[in-house]
């Protein structure tokens, strides 16, 4: 039977936050199915609105603020051993760089076949983004390999400040705490705000360390919890909150959606319905291969719109989304999910250089044996 379940390093699986996972990518996916759609068949209602693309994006940072920081809150909040820094780092190594040097690769060669890029234009390109710095260099977009790395570059700049940012669970009282951290919010979402005019898609660590923070204050108060008992109010917070997520605005939108995902996140835990939404094995497993889904759905989207494209019913725009979703997803749910199961969820066992190591030199061993004497010799 096929395994879906991601493989945690510490074996503490908590499936609401692939739940939350599977909205955040979910966020990401449709948006950029509607970007496909830019030039379909039937004119889009709705202008290109770059603060939707950046929602989802968004979620992500405040999951990432959760899961990066619970380690490193354990030893603070809970005595637990000290993180081994260079285990962190070298599991952020393996988890992460197989699927995205092998989606570089295949979007580089699928651009040189497709677009016929030349290998010494795509080459700086390639390069900055395997280390991470094609946003530095040449901005998120202008000759990227893979359109959406740009958030993930972003990311690694997270994980290398989170040794540092975490030093904020040192803080003994509850209550002093949480009001730095939600103060470092308020502040990093006021001064970032008026950085979006003048970045490319906002390619800046400062404007979503907010909701990075976000996701600290939501793992702080899951691993304080003592007794959190489900509640009704939660799901009614949660269903007035979530469209917030995609209606807030710009400008005063991006200071207070950290605030209100914190909200969200809680309720997800603590809400009777929303829990068990967020806990149901079929969304938690699509959100638990997100990595993936995020890797390569662009690519997809954009190979099976030259074929469904022009299929329609009637003229109105919604139903010809739907139709198009209908028709896209699964094949991104099908090929992500098979890239998943051979190549990402292997990655995620944290031994996975050692047991290849082995294997190799198993085989070797046994090819060797197989010979006959005289060659052996």
């Amino acid at each position: 039977m096929l395994q879906f379940r991601r493989i945690t390093t510490s074996k503490r699986f908590i499936p609401q936050i692939d739940g939350l996972r599977f909205v955040a990518i979910g966020s990401v996916v449709l948006f950029h199915l509607y970007a496909t759609l830019e030039r379909g068949a039937l004119p889009e209602p709705l202008a290109f609105n770059t603060d939707l693309a950046k929602r989802g994006v968004e979620l992500f940072f405040a999951i990432s603020g959760f899961i990066l920081g619970v380690p490193f809150a354990c030893r603070y909040l809970l005595n637990a051993p000290k993180v081994n820094l260079k285990q962190y780092f070298l599991r952020r190594l393996t988890r992460l760089e197989p699927p995205y040097f092998i989606s570089l690769f295949v979007c580089a060669a699928l651009q040189m076949a497709w677009s016929h890029r030349s290998a010494g234009d795509i080459a700086p390109h390639l390069l900055a983004s395997f280390a991470y710095l094609h946003n530095v260099i040449y901005g998120a977009f202008p000759g990227a390999v893979n359109t959406v790395a740009w958030s993930l570059e972003i990311e690694v700049q997270f994980y290398i400040l989170v040794p540092v940012l975490t030093m904020l669970f040192a803080i003994s009282r509850p209550q002093i705490r949480r009001g730095i951290i939600l103060g470092l919010m308020l502040c990093a979402g006021l001064l970032s705000n008026p950085l979006y005019p003048t970045l490319h898609l906002h390619a800046s660590i400062l404007y979503y360390l907010a909701f990075f923070l976000a996701g600290f204050l939501v793992c702080d108060l899951y691993l304080t919890r003592k007794e959190w008992k489900p509640s009704f109010a939660w799901d009614a917070l949660a269903l007035c909150g979530w469209p917030l997520v995609w209606v807030l605005g710009r400008n005063v939108g991006h200071v207070v959606l950290p605030f209100v995902i914190v909200l969200l996140y809680i309720s997800a835990f603590r809400g009777r319905i929303s829990s068990a939404v967020f806990g149901n094995r079929i969304i938690t497993d699509i959100g638990g291969m997100c990595y993936s889904i995020y890797l390569f759905h662009s690519l997809i989207l954009y190979g099976v719109k030259h074929f469904t494209a022009p299929l329609h019913i009637g003229q109105n725009f919604w139903l010809y989304f739907g139709l198009q979703a209908a028709l896209s997803l699964p094949i991104v749910l099908l090929l992500c999910g098979a890239f998943f199961l051979l190549i990402e969820r292997p990655c995620m066992d944290r031994d996975w250089p050692r047991k290849l190591w082995s294997f190799s030199q198993s085989l070797r061993l046994t090819a060797t044996n197989e010979q006959p004497a005289h060659l052996r010799d």
